[in-house]
């Protein structure tokens, strides 16, 4: 994670907001749940803050070893349709992010409806900036 997003979570996280700290057993046992392996982006957000966000924004993570919120969503949509090469970060109601497990690593927008994948970010890291930084300049 960069410097600018360990800023932001620092200038704005409450008691609460994350899970915390994960361990690697418990990452590789939601990733060989999905059949993935995490990009090393989403793999380092886990390990430190299991899951969760800042300003109302909740990405979906590893919660400990006995459940993981992004293995729940991730095979919920996989059974609406969502490509195998997904994984939900973030539940928007009537869509949701999804990060690329193969090659490019990228973030798109899915839905149930039409099933298009729309590219919205090139990493997880622009993801996360994005999506905190609109969090924070809507929270103030």
């Amino acid at each position: 994670m960069n410097n600018k997003l360990l800023g932001m979570i620092n200038e704005y996280v409450e008691k609460g907001d994350f899970i915390g700290k994960v361990s690697d057993d418990d990452i590789t046992r939601a990733e060989e749940t999905l059949g993935v392996t995490f990009p090393i982006e989403y793999t380092e957000f886990i390990e430190r803050y299991g899951s969760g966000g800042i300003c109302g924004v909740d990405i979906l993570g590893v919660e400990g070893a006995n459940y993981a919120s992004v293995v729940e969503f991730t095979e919920r949509f996989r059974k609406l349709g969502l490509p195998k090469k997904y994984i939900v970060i973030e539940s928007v109601d009537e869509f949701i992010y999804c990060l690329n497990t193969v090659k490019d690593y990228n973030v798109v927008r899915w839905d149930d409806i039409s099933k298009r994948e729309i590219n919205r970010y090139r990493t997880f890291d622009e993801y996360l900036q994005d999506s905190f930084q609109e969090a924070i300049d809507n929270w103030d």
